[in-house]
């Protein structure tokens, strides 16, 4: 597989929007599992980066639970494993040996008492370097066909669209109503729901 067809498979990062009941099933299943993680996709380094990663795209607030608190970095794992074709594990393996070298650790070895070293602040300064950045930036990223970008762009989608599907967010952060049952196409959303976006 060369580079370019890899790029253009990261570009399809949203091809997995519409949730289906199978999906659901899946993210569930990560949610009642309580016991230690062992990845099925990933290599012990790439989860305990993903893990990184999406702790730092969705922190816990003192209000709302974050990414690791409704398992998103399983999720992930068990969507990649579960969900893509050969050809596109192919490529986010790909995609994410390019993150794992931009952090200087593609080959560093794992051992369970001293994982790997690297600080929060860069895993921050990847995720600043590549995703909180200008639009010109971004169309700069697009043309060049970063890879680097587009990995870390589909792991902040992947992480999203798991937390928002998730049964604790959408129960109990977002409105939820299991048999809606009106219409109220006039009023704000502050009236409607308080400001808080539907459960979808």
């Amino acid at each position: 597989m060369n580079r370019r067809e890899a790029l253009k498979g990261l570009g399809l990062s949203l091809g997995y929007v519409i949730a289906t009941p199978t999906l659901l099933g899946m993210l569930q299943s990560c949610s009642t599992k309580a016991e230690k993680w062992t990845p099925l996709f990933h290599s012990e380094n790439q989860a305990y980066v993903l893990e990184r990663l999406v702790d730092l795209i969705l922190p816990k607030t003192k209000d709302t639970p974050g990414a690791l608190d409704v398992h998103v970095p399983k999720f992930i794992d068990l969507y990649v494993h579960e969900a893509l074709t050969d050809e596109d594990k192919d490529i986010y393996r790909l995609g994410f040996g390019a993150v794992m070298s931009e952090l200087g650790i593609l080959n560093q070895a794992i051992d369970p008492e001293q994982p790997i070293t690297l600080k929060d602040e860069d895993y921050d300064a990847i995720l600043s370097k590549y995703l909180r950045i200008s639009k010109a930036q971004r169309i700069a990223y697009i043309e060049a066909q970063d890879i680097v970008f587009m990995t870390l762009s589909r792991i902040r989608d992947q992480s999203v669209w798991a937390y928002r599907t998730s049964k604790e967010i959408g129960t109990n952060v977002l409105v939820y109503d299991p048999v809606p049952g009106q219409q109220k196409g006039c009023i704000s959303v502050e009236e409607a729901t308080g400001g808080r976006a539907w459960s979808l």
